[in-house]
């Protein structure tokens, strides 16, 4: 039987992505401030992102053999201590590797929570369970931001990491009492077939291994089936979203960089994201109702080009005094961090979900996850050295091209 529902236990992951949420700003300013430069800042933005490959394959297949609530509080645990050891490091490459270990224990933490809801909770109120957990998450990482921002003002920033570790200790003494365990077992092949529950854990983290890739999975993306319509629809679909992680790897892991070299404090940079965030969890109040009115490759080719147009717009801005580049990027990264980003993630997730509901879900979400992985990889490793020997100004606009570009492959898709 399954437990009665009570969604109390959700509110432990909002101190948690509190802590999490401006992460990688934080470290960012850390890496900077001991005279790092974009080279070493991608570099470790790189480590976090190649981390998620192997973290989505140990804790997923951890999820399918111990407690759900044991797997949480380790995240909570983890996390939280390797922020508070920031104190005890005082070189780039310890820096790094303890942000990647932080990103390493983060990630245990989402499988289990989507299982858990799926476990203690009647089917019929799966929808209303994700969309709370959605919620709880995204105002965690927008309290984090808020937190991070005003402090930095106040207190030195390797403090500040610190708070941001003391919030997720939080989750954990809250957690002990509130999350319940897991009455059940359940498949996370289930996920799959519920479309709540598949779009939130794909946004909380895209890396979803259901099942390792072979090479012959990847026969798709092969010369001569790009060129055929429409059996062209799920390859060119798939680089689509390869275009745009690539792209969101090449802009944002040098953008909180960028900002603070160009002469804006931390407390601005952390406001300017937290700008985006707010955008960001707006804009998915109403992006499903869009996406039903005008469909999913419009909403998709829309959101791409705003999103294009903006990095674009940010990367010339780069150019003019410290008080345009504050102005503009307030208004033009919430456009495209926030509207664009929360209207294209529904749009492309909508879509893959019915790419993977129809067919071999998990040979599907393999090649999607291995993509994705990949993508993120190359982008943080190549903004760093573009943005190091081109400038700011340059890698902004290359992350924008390829989005204008993506733009238009997705308005061709023809779905056969």
């Amino acid at each position: 039987m399954q437990q009665k529902s009570d969604f109390k236990w959700m509110y432990t992951a909002l101190p948690f992505n509190a802590s999490t949420g401006p992460l990688s700003t934080l470290i960012t300013v850390e890496i900077l401030r001991l005279h790092g430069n974009a080279i070493n800042v991608g570099l470790a933005i790189s480590l976090g992102n190649a981390i998620l490959i192997p973290a989505s394959i140990i804790w997923g297949l951890m999820a399918d053999r111990y407690s759900r609530k044991y797997l949480i509080l380790t995240s909570f645990a983890g996390t939280g201590a390797s922020l508070l050891a920031i104190v005890f490091l005082n070189n780039i490459p310890l820096v790094s590797a303890d942000y990647a270990l932080s990103v390493f224990f983060s990630t245990a933490a989402s499988t289990p929570m989507n299982l858990l809801i799926m476990a203690t909770a009647e089917k019929k109120k799966w929808a209303s369970a994700f969309s709370r957990l959605s919620m709880v998450s995204s105002i965690g990482m927008l309290l984090g931001l808020i937190i991070s921002s005003v402090a930095v003002i106040f207190v030195p920033l390797i403090l500040v990491i610190q708070i941001m570790g003391l919030l997720s200790i939080i989750s954990l003494i809250l957690g002990l009492k509130l999350i319940p365990r897991s009455p059940i077992r359940v498949e996370r092949v289930a996920m799959v077939h519920h479309r709540e529950s598949f779009s939130t854990r794909i946004r909380m983290l895209p890396l979803f291994f259901l099942h390792l890739p072979q090479l012959t999975h990847f026969k798709m993306f092969s010369i001569r089936r790009l060129r055929r319509r429409p059996v062209n629809y799920i390859p060119m679909l798939y680089l689509g979203i390869v275009a745009f992680y690539f792209s969101s790897g090449l802009f944002n892991t040098v953008y909180p960089a960028g900002l603070y070299t160009l002469g804006l404090s931390s407390s601005i940079v952390l406001a300017v994201i937290s700008l985006g965030m707010v955008a960001q969890t707006m804009t998915f109040y109403f992006a499903g109702k869009a996406i039903e009115e005008r469909g999913e490759k419009l909403v998709a080719s829309f959101s791409l080009l705003v999103r294009g147009l903006s990095y674009v717009i940010m990367g010339i801005s780069t150019l003019a005094t410290t008080g345009a580049i504050v102005v503009i990027n307030s208004l033009f990264y919430p456009l495209a961090a926030g509207f664009a980003y929360s209207l294209y993630y529904s749009s492309s997730t909508t879509m893959i979900f019915k790419v993977v509901g129809e067919r071999r879900q998990g040979t599907g979400l393999g090649v999607y996850s291995t993509v994705v992985g990949i993508a993120l990889l190359l982008g943080s490793l190549t903004s760093g050295y573009v943005s190091h020997f081109l400038g700011y100004a340059v890698d902004f606009s290359i992350a924008g091209g390829i989005l204008l570009i993506d733009a238009l492959l997705f308005s061709k898709l023809e779905e056969g």
